[in-house]
């Protein structure tokens, strides 16, 4: 993942601040404010150097609600759409 030291710019912020006030993932600014997600990223991007050289991988993730699935998941998708990976991700739920 990229290191994002220093100051978020303003319309970043604002759009972090706004999709957390509505109770959802933000889709832009993530690296900004992930913490504590370090040995699953790399987990996640491992898979995704398997796939760019042609491999495959699946994995099931599967925690309680509110422990950040969303999060790393959009994280994860964000870093593999800027290698124009095509991406999809879907909630299964047996309340949905």
């Amino acid at each position: 993942m990229t290191d994002t030291a220093g100051k978020v710019p303003k319309r970043i912020a604002q759009t972090i601040i706004n999709s957390l006030k509505g109770g959802v993932v933000p889709r832009i600014g993530l690296p900004y404010i992930t913490v504590g997600r370090k040995n699953e990223i790399q987990a996640l991007l491992h898979d995704v150097d398997i796939i760019a050289d042609g491999g495959a991988s699946f994995r099931f993730i599967v925690c309680r609600y509110g422990s950040g699935k969303s999060f790393l998941i959009q994280t994860i998708r964000n870093f593999v759409m800027d290698k124009n990976f095509i991406v999809a991700d879907a909630d299964l739920s047996p309340e949905r």
